[in-house]
């Protein structure tokens, strides 16, 4: 393992690790009447061929990091896990028909897919990402905006997430995702 794949893959947790505090602040104070705050919001996919949805708490942050970096972090819950779609531009061109593929910011980073199950473990081999520096696999990550306004954005995602672990590459096919969330 190279010092370069090492600090990618850290750079890569801890961004995931910080979009999850955010996301869990930002949700966290808000009141619901019901389990299901999100309402008509949703985050869902195949999982290896079997549904997943994420609607517990389905949310959108859109940010301007300074120096033309802006991200784009869809995020969502279920009971027990968490998905989230990371995307990163050097323009605020998170509009609707803009297609974001794996390679971000002409090379220097990832856009990603991150999955973790059960939420709050901090054991590596809850962490499933759509890019494994252990080695090398097909990686793969595709996300296409439908819509977008200043209340919410819509879109359509695939990916191939791999487990956080150098023992052995564990992965899984994610198809026909899909998001609502509000911002």
């Amino acid at each position: 393992l190279s010092l370069h794949d090492a600090l990618t893959f850290w750079k890569h947790l801890i961004f995931f690790l910080c979009a999850c505090v955010i996301a869990f602040t930002f949700t966290s104070c808000k009141k619901s009447s019901s389990s299901d705050s999100s309402g008509s919001y949703y985050l869902k996919a195949n999982f290896d061929g079997s549904a997943k949805s994420f609607n517990k708490t389905v949310s959108a942050m859109k940010g301007n990091l300074g120096n033309g970096t802006y991200t784009l972090i869809i995020n969502g819950f279920s009971s027990s896990e968490q998905l989230a779609l990371s995307m990163w531009s050097d323009k605020d061109d998170f509009t609707a028909g803009k297609t974001f593929t794996l390679e971000a910011l002409g090379g220097t980073t990832d856009n990603i897919l991150t999955y973790a199950a059960p939420i709050g473990n901090s054991d590596p081999m809850s962490q499933w990402a759509s890019v494994y520096d252990y080695g090398n696999v097909p990686e793969s990550f595709q996300c296409t905006i439908t819509e977008a306004t200043s209340a919410y954005i819509k879109g359509t995602f695939s990916s191939v997430i791999y487990q956080n672990n150098n023992a052995a590459v564990a992965s899984k096919t994610v198809t026909q995702g899909s998001f609502y969330a509000k911002y």
